[in-house]
Formats: C-alpha cells, structure tokens, sequence
C-alpha cells in the first residue's frame, strides 16, 4: 500500500483504515477478482450479478484531510493504510485544499479523502526547472507528487504544481 512513515513526521493513526485497490490488467483478472469477491460474500452463482463501476486510477498519493469545526486539523499520507505521516503543513500549501470549511455550520469532525497529484504540463515544467538548475529531475509525476509532499520544508511543497482531487 504505501512506505514506512519518515521519523521527520509525526504519525497518525486512521480511525477506519484507508485501503487501497488491486489492480486488474485483463478480462481473467476481473473474473478472478469478482468470484473472490463472491466467494467472502457467501454468494451462490445462482445469485444475482455484481454491478461495477469502472474508472481511471488517479496515480497520486492518497491523503486524508481532517476537519476539527470546519478547520483544516489534521493532513496525513495513507502510509501502510493504518498509520500514515501527519503532513498538514505541506498539504496546506495546496491551493485546492481549503483551510476552512465555507460554512457557517461545520460539522464538529469531517474527514475527507483524495488524491494529491501533478499533471503533465506540471512534472515536465518542474523538471525543466529542476534540470536548469542543475538537479535531478523526477522519473514521473507520481513521484514528483509524493516527493513533494515528503519534504521537510513546506516553502518547497509550496512551490510545486500540486492539485487535490477528493474521492
């Protein structure tokens, strides 16, 4: 699911696991994928079928934002899907990520959940930046992404081209 979270962040513990999906690159992958999912439900093949929902996989870092009265408390990676890294700095450097709830009546705790990535045009102007300065640049915008937000520093996160997306 994720890595080991750096000793630099702090931890954070998800109150329902965030889990991640298995990939399925052919039509004996779904089948197999579907009859497991039959099979933990107790389901006879005289039962009826599944309906499923398909769509692009977002390839980004999943993150879960916490809201304490409409106030951004809390922003942590998935990590192993139990514990992530608590990188609410980083994460309040996106633009697309309120701080606030723009509600005169916040729900007292609101978790939500998405996925922080860079789009093309982003990676590849960061890495010309990067390359012009002599750095290395990123081998994809995945991992542009997530080392973006595993920095230190958040006046570097603040300087890429990061978007959040909620599920």
């Amino acid at each position: 699911v994720g890595a080991e979270p750096l000793k630099a962040f702090q931890t954070h513990r998800h109150t329902i696991p965030m889990l991640s999906l298995d990939n399925a690159f052919s039509d004996a992958e779904m089948r197999a994928f579907d009859q497991r999912a039959r099979d933990r439900l107790g389901l006879k093949p005289q039962d009826p079928a599944f309906s499923y929902s398909c769509e692009p996989k977002w390839d980004g870092l999943a993150v879960a934002l916490i809201y304490k009265r409409g106030v951004l408390t809390v922003g942590a990676t998935r990590g192993d899907g139990e514990t992530g890294e608590q990188i609410t700095e980083n994460l309040r450097t996106i633009s697309s990520i309120p701080l606030r709830l723009q509600t005169d009546h916040p729900p007292s705790l609101l978790e939500v959940r998405g996925e922080v990535l860079m789009s093309k045009a982003g990676f590849e102007a960061l890495n010309a930046a990067m390359i012009a300065l002599g750095q290395k640049p990123f081998v994809n915008p995945r991992n542009a992404a997530v080392g973006s937000l595993r920095q230190l520093d958040s006046n570097v996160t603040a300087q890429r081209p990061l978007h959040f997306f909620p599920y």
